[in-house]
């Protein structure tokens, strides 16, 4: 009776133990995007080359972010940069920040719009773009996101998976 009596007493007393017990700390997170001005710095490192869009036909090794393309943002702030030229159209708008692919180093879940203006291209993408190093551009990689919503346009163009060693 005295053992019915003790391991009663344990398992009464055991889950509070385990809800005391000190929690492990979540583990760093490596970041390599700036905290202001999120929007200017993706226009300057952005790698257009790691997803696909209307500027692909025109892009060389030489041409690979919005500014090399001479492109100025017509807006920029912490969540947003767009360029909203004559006939196109173009905005990656930041909807999260996280570690989001959970591999240590902080992602941007980004809405990236590719409008012509007075023709056929209309295409909005959810993309996961993330930075490996201060040295590195950012680029686009393969992951399903709903940052630009479930009904975002999307006629044919979607993330190109970058495979990093």
């Amino acid at each position: 009776m005295r053992t019915i009596r003790h391991l009663l007493l344990a398992f009464a007393i055991a889950p509070a133990l385990l809800h005391a017990a000190p929690k492990p700390s979540p583990k760093p997170v490596a970041s390599f995007f700036p905290q202001l001005e999120l929007g200017r710095f993706l226009a300057d490192n952005f790698d257009l080359a790691s997803v696909r869009s209307s500027l692909g036909s025109r892009r060389t090794p030489e041409l690979r972010t919005f500014t090399d393309f001479g492109m100025v943002p017509t807006r920029s702030g912490d969540d947003v940069v767009a360029f909203d030229g004559e006939r196109w159209f173009y905005q990656l708008r930041v909807v999260r920040r996280a570690d989001i692919n959970n591999d240590g180093i902080e992602d941007l879940e980004v809405c990236f719009t590719d409008r012509a203006k007075g023709a056929s291209v209309d295409t909005s993408q959810s993309l996961l773009i993330s930075r490996f190093s201060d040295e590195t551009y950012a680029v686009a990689l393969h992951y399903a996101s709903d940052a630009c919503g479930p009904a975002a346009k999307n006629t044919g163009a979607r993330a190109r998976t970058i495979e990093v060693r």
